[in-house]
């Protein structure tokens, strides 16, 4: 899947940067206290705090790597596929199955005609739980990739 994404110019390669991967971490991880706070007064915005924590997780991971989504129509469905062949041992399959409905859910938030009647403070309680589990997976992920390797 990496190389195809390469090949088709959906993935780029950039320089590795873990500084940008945790500063991306941190941000997902306010969106999701965010997104709690929010869940009863705006579920649409909410929502959207969710579907960010969890797409700027999945870019802090590919930033450390050296990869870049390509930007535009797709940017995040491509960031979700990354997250489904790249981090298919960091994230669980139902995991990432609930990820891309809070894409989708995301979409209805910001897009959708009266998308606070369709989606309710339960949604986002729920999909900040999601959100939570995949930031703090992937967070954990990239602090066992920063260390150095262990010298005797």
């Amino acid at each position: 899947m990496l190389s195809e994404a390469l090949a088709t110019r959906d993935l780029e390669r950039v320089k590795p940067d873990m500084a940008a991967a945790g500063h991306r971490i941190n941000e997902a991880a306010s969106h999701v206290r965010s997104a709690r706070t929010l869940a009863k007064d705006d579920v649409t915005l909410a929502m959207s705090a969710c579907h960010d924590a969890i797409r700027k997780a999945i870019a802090a991971h590919m930033s450390a790597n050296g990869l870049r989504a390509r930007s535009g129509d797709g940017a995040h469905r491509i960031i979700n596929n990354y997250a489904r062949h790249q981090l298919e041992n960091v994230i669980t399959a139902a995991d990432l199955d609930d990820a891309d409905s809070i894409r989708r859910d995301r979409i209805l938030a910001e897009y959708g005609d009266f998308a606070s009647a369709k989606l309710s403070a339960v949604d986002v309680r729920t999909a900040a739980d999601t959100a939570e589990r995949i930031v703090t997976a992937i967070a954990k992920t990239l602090a066992a990739q920063a260390k150095p390797p262990h010298r005797n």
